[in-house]
């Protein structure tokens, strides 16, 4: 009997890579994902003011708006939605048994939240690091010896 397919989802709020083929050392060209937000920096996000309203009452005082959520929060939980949903339709379709994240530690947060169930069924290892932007051949090894040491 061979050994459960298994990939690693690395990742952090712009990025994820996504490693195939892991149980037999060798895998095919990762999956490689980025963010669509235009900017997740929020100096560009918060640039423009949000605005002002004018009071129901009180003979017609103005005050500030505020910005109505985390507009970065909002660009990462869309982006690891993402990320799930491919993630989901693969494992339907058998292409893996097993799935090891390593993400941002902010990261893996929201992923434990937009992940589905059936998904987390898959999951053997989660480490909060970010690991995303090492070189192909490094970024493989350093998986492999976690998942090596897990199993």
């Amino acid at each position: 009997m061979s050994a459960p397919a298994t990939w690693a989802l690395v990742m952090n709020g712009t990025r994820a890579r996504v490693l195939r083929g892991l149980e037999d050392g060798n895998g095919k060209d990762p999956i490689e994902l980025l963010s669509r937000a235009p900017s997740t920096h929020l100096r560009d996000v918060m640039a423009d003011k949000p605005g002002r309203s004018f009071a129901s009452e009180g003979g017609g005082r103005r005050s500030a708006m505020e910005l109505g959520s985390d507009p970065i929060r909002r660009d990462m939980q869309d982006f690891a939605g993402e990320v799930a949903d491919l993630l989901e339709t693969h494992r339907r379709a058998g292409d893996f048994q097993r799935l090891a994240i390593f993400a941002d530690p902010h990261m893996l947060g929201i992923l434990r939240a937009e992940f589905p169930a059936t998904l987390w069924e898959t999951v053997f290892l989660d480490m909060p690091m970010n690991i995303v932007s090492l070189p192909e051949r490094a970024l493989r090894e350093r998986v492999l010896d976690y998942i090596h040491t897990k199993t």
